[in-house]
C-alpha cells in the first residue's frame, strides 16, 4: 500500500450519519503532499482523522491523531489492519482537540493537520496551540477553505510575518512557520487591524449595517451622530473615552 494506491481506492473511513463514505478525505493534492514531506521519524500532528492518518502511518512519523470520533479511529485501525500499515507510531486521541491540546506536552513539531471541527472557533484554537509547538520551519497545512472557519485562519497567515505560503489549492494552504511566534498587539497584525472600525472606513459601514440589520436603530443614530461630530473635529472614527 502506498498513497497512490489510497488516491486510487480511497477508503470509506467516516460516516454521514448512515453510511460510510470516502468523499471527506484529504484532496489528492495534499495527500501527495504530505506524501513528499513528511519523514519517518518526524513529530506530527493532525486535528482529525481519516485518509490523512494513513499516509502519516505509511510514512513512520510519531505521529498525533485529535478526534472525538471514535468511529473514525475504529475505521483507520481495521484499515491498515487489513493492508498490513503499522501503527506502533501513531497516538490517538478520543476528545475535542480544542480540550485535548492546552492538555498535552507538545514541542518540536514538523507538520501538522487542521482538519478537526471546523465549527467556530476551533480551527483557530487548534492553530494556536500548534503553532506556538512548532519547530521554525515546520509545516502547517489548514484544509477545508471552502468553510469560513478555515478560510479567514488562511488569509491570516497570508499576512503574518511568521508564516511564508508553501502552496494553496482550491481547498487547502499550506504553510511553513519561518520564526517564533511574535505574539505582537492587534496593531501590528495588518490583517486584523485593517479590518477593525479604528482604520477601516468599510468596517465602520459594516458595522452601521449591522445595526440596522439587528434593529438596534438607537445605537445606530448615536454612532452616525458621534462619527459626524468627530468628522468635523478632525479624528474621524476615534472612539469617546
Amino acid at each position: 500500500m502506498d498513497v497512490h494506491s489510497l488516491i486510487a481506492n480511497p477508503p470509506k473511513l467516516h460516516t454521514d450519519g448512515r453510511t460510510l463514505i470516502s468523499s471527506w478525505s484529504l484532496g489528492r493534492e495534499e495527500l501527495l503532499f504530505l506524501d513528499g514531506n513528511v519523514k519517518p521519524g518526524q513529530n506530527t500532528l493532525e486535528t482529525g482523522a481519516g485518509a490523512s492518518t494513513v499516509v502519516f502511518a505509511l510514512k513512520g512519523s510519531n505521529h498525533i491523531c485529535i478526534t472525538p470520533d471514535e468511529r473514525e479511529v475504529t475505521n483507520v485501525r481495521a484499515f491498515c489492519s487489513q493492508h498490513g500499515i503499522p501503527l506502533e507510531s501513531v497516538t490517538f486521541i478520543n476528545e475535542r482537540s480544542e480540550y485535548a491540546l492546552p492538555k498535552l506536552d507538545l514541542h518540536s513539531i514538523d507538520f501538522a493537520l487542521i482538519d478537526g471541527r471546523h465549527a467556530f472557533p476551533t480551527p483557530f484554537i487548534d492553530w494556536y496551540y500548534i503553532a506556538n509547538a512548532m519547530s521554525v520551519g515546520g509545516i502547517v497545512l489548514v484544509d477545508d477553505l471552502h468553510i469560513w472557519t478555515c478560510e479567514l485562519l488562511a488569509e491570516f497567515l497570508h499576512t503574518d510575518e511568521d508564516w511564508q505560503v508553501v502552496r494553496e489549492s482550491l481547498s487547502a494552504a499550506i504553510f511553513r512557520k519561518r520564526r517564533e511566534i511574535s505574539h505582537v498587539e492587534y496593531t501590528q497584525q495588518s490583517y486584523v487591524f485593517r479590518r477593525s472600525r479604528q482604520a477601516s472606513a468599510a468596517a465602520k459601514i459594516r458595522y452601521l449595517a449591522g445595526l440596522l440589520r439587528r434593529r438596534n436603530y438607537a445605537l445606530f443614530y448615536y454612532t452616525l451622530r458621534v462619527a459626524v461630530e468627530s468628522a468635523f473635529k478632525g479624528n474621524f472614527g476615534v472612539r469617546e473615552r
